[in-house]
């Protein structure tokens, strides 16, 4: 592990395009953590924290900018794309290409707040794991994510309430698959709101990860007036 003495230079140039974000006491745990993810092989708070042989600090102070700082993570990945996009070997260009995918993040555990049993397809079987959906750039020199969305499973309670509220009618017959056979019941309830879904008060009840992809790439077109797109889309 190498010790810290100071936050490296590299991080003291590209803070200053952060510094909005925070308040000054958050600014500075931010440069802490972000020379730690750069040089601690640890990239827990307390090995990041350990990194730092003068002006120590307990690890709680870096534990509360993660935890507690009411800092924007929209507002910070905005600095991050204003920074790519200030420099001419990130600019996004006109031969750029955006996709859309998502990566499971396993676990080994299985009490992570929006963890889900999702199929693998790298491994071939089921695995505890969040579910990330990103927009990513790529051109002939560079790639990066745009935006990301955390996918948080179905809730099959809310999702049943929402139903019945909505008038949507259930048939008698599949009601006693909720108790004698909970998976067949959820891909009944995740049907009939596939059905309709169209209906406002139904749409809300659930975004599929399909849903959250189209919003995070309405987001980006949006944010961009006719004209002023970065990329091009072919057959869009």
């Amino acid at each position: 592990m190498v010790p810290l003495v100071e936050i490296p230079d590299i991080v003291q140039h590209y803070a200053p395009f952060f510094a909005s974000v925070f308040s000054s006491k958050a600014f500075e745990q931010f440069q802490r953590y972000i020379s730690g993810l750069i040089v601690s092989e640890n990239k827990t708070v307390d090995g990041i924290n350990r990194l730092f042989v003068l002006n120590v600090r307990n690890q709680s102070s870096l534990n509360r900018l993660l935890t507690e700082s009411p800092f924007s993570v929209g507002a910070l990945n905005r600095c991050r794309l204003a920074l790519l996009q200030s420099l001419p070997s990130t600019q996004m260009q006109p031969t750029g290409v955006l996709s859309l995918d998502d990566t499971l993040l396993t676990h080994y555990g299985q009490h992570f707040n929006k963890i889900a049993y999702l199929y693998d397809s790298a491994q071939q079987c089921y695995v505890w794991a969040h579910n990330l959906v990103t927009l990513h750039y790529r051109d002939d020199l560079t790639d990066s994510p745009i935006d990301f969305r955390l996918w948080e499973p179905a809730d099959l309670a809310t999702i049943e309430t929402g139903l019945m509220a909505a008038g949507i009618t259930m048939r008698q017959s599949k009601w006693g698959l909720k108790d004698h056979a909970p998976k067949k019941w959820r891909h009944y309830l995740l049907g009939l709101w596939r059905r309709h879904q169209h209906k406002p008060d139904v749409a809300t009840l659930y975004q599929s990860k399909l849903l959250v992809a189209q919003q995070i790439l309405s987001e980006f077109v949006n944010a961009h007036p006719q004209g002023t797109l970065p990329v091009t889309f072919d057959n869009w």
